[in-house]
């Protein structure tokens, strides 16, 4: 993160780029096993360092409604130094939520990816915005959203907490709280 002049984080595109593309592990999972209820969602939270600068850490958020499995969102967050902004949610992969698009492109009823970009930033959103959506055919579950992801941001010890095995066979969950 550049601070500006003016105090406002300068986060440029190329800069969200590096900070998603750079390698980076897994050091906390919380709960450390399982799931947190939390508004009739499971979810839970991790911490990931950015291997080549062990003192930039990334939060990363993931959810999935207990009712209607298909409605998910993953995404790390990115801690500014503005008390104003706050945490930025750089990238979020979401399923495809199930509703009736409002989109001639089905939009809303496919899996799909949103970005944020330095404009955004710029004008104090912290959430990657709905006219940055690009749909996908990378992953149609909620474990195979969890293995791209986790690919796509370079995580490379995500199988140290989610097992194959897990993933492919949809067991993230099941019975480990």
């Amino acid at each position: 993160m550049l601070p500006s002049g003016n105090g406002r984080v300068m986060l440029t595109d190329r800069r969200i780029q590096r900070l998603l593309d750079s390698s980076k592990t897994i050091s906390k999972k919380k709960p450390a096993r399982g799931y947190k209820d939390e508004n009739r969602h499971k979810r839970w939270d991790l911490e990931l360092e950015i291997t080549s600068d062990r003192v930039l850490t990334l939060t990363v958020f993931v959810r999935q409604s207990i009712q209607f499995i298909e409605n998910f969102s993953l995404g790390p967050r990115y801690q500014t130094n503005d008390p104003t902004l706050g945490a930025i949610t750089l990238v979020r992969y979401n399923g495809p939520h199930g509703e009736f698009s409002k989109h001639p492109d089905g939009r809303r009823t496919k899996p799909h990816i949103h970005r944020i970009t330095a404009a955004e930033i710029a004008n104090r959103n912290t959430q990657p915005q709905e006219k940055h959506r690009e749909t996908t055919d990378r992953y149609r579950t909620f474990e195979e959203a969890l293995a791209v992801f986790f690919r796509d941001i370079g995580a490379t010890n995500f199988m140290d907490y989610f097992p194959a095995s897990e993933l492919l066979q949809g067991r993230l969950f099941n019975g480990h709280r």
